[in-house]
């Protein structure tokens, strides 16, 4: 029974200790690296040189889209799904993820007016020990 109050005991801990942390503001410093575009049959891929600790990816453009999928390249180079936005977005745009990654795709499944996406920015989490 004393292992069982122990366990909980620290469980809580952890617990109290996790959501201070997830409730804390981020800082996001941008990743100063070249954004590369290449256009697809089914999307547009935006990369960087090499891979990074991705935690918000910014949409800049003009205009208004609608209904877009953002999906992220994983390390065995297949593409998975990370938000989906149904409704019309205007820019700029944030998307908040988490993921290790050199690019995201964005699927434009349709689109309204003459909106489009001129710059992808790529941004991490800063490093508070600096």
């Amino acid at each position: 029974m004393k292992r069982w109050k122990s366990l909980l005991f620290i469980l809580a801990c952890l617990s109290q200790i996790s959501c201070a942390a997830l409730l804390t503001e981020q800082e996001y410093v941008l990743i100063d690296r070249p954004v590369s575009e290449k256009a697809t049959f089914n999307g547009e891929i935006y990369s960087l040189p090499e891979s990074a600790s991705i935690r918000k990816v910014v949409l800049l453009g003009s205009g208004k889209i609608r209904n877009i999928e953002i999906h992220v390249r994983d390390k065995r180079n297949q593409w998975e799904p990370v938000k989906k936005v149904p409704g019309g977005i205007e820019f700029p745009f944030e998307i908040s993820l988490i993921a290790e990654t050199d690019a995201i795709k964005i699927i434009k499944h349709a689109m309204t007016g003459a909106g489009r996406i001129e710059t992808v920015q790529f941004y991490t989490v800063a490093d508070k020990g600096n």
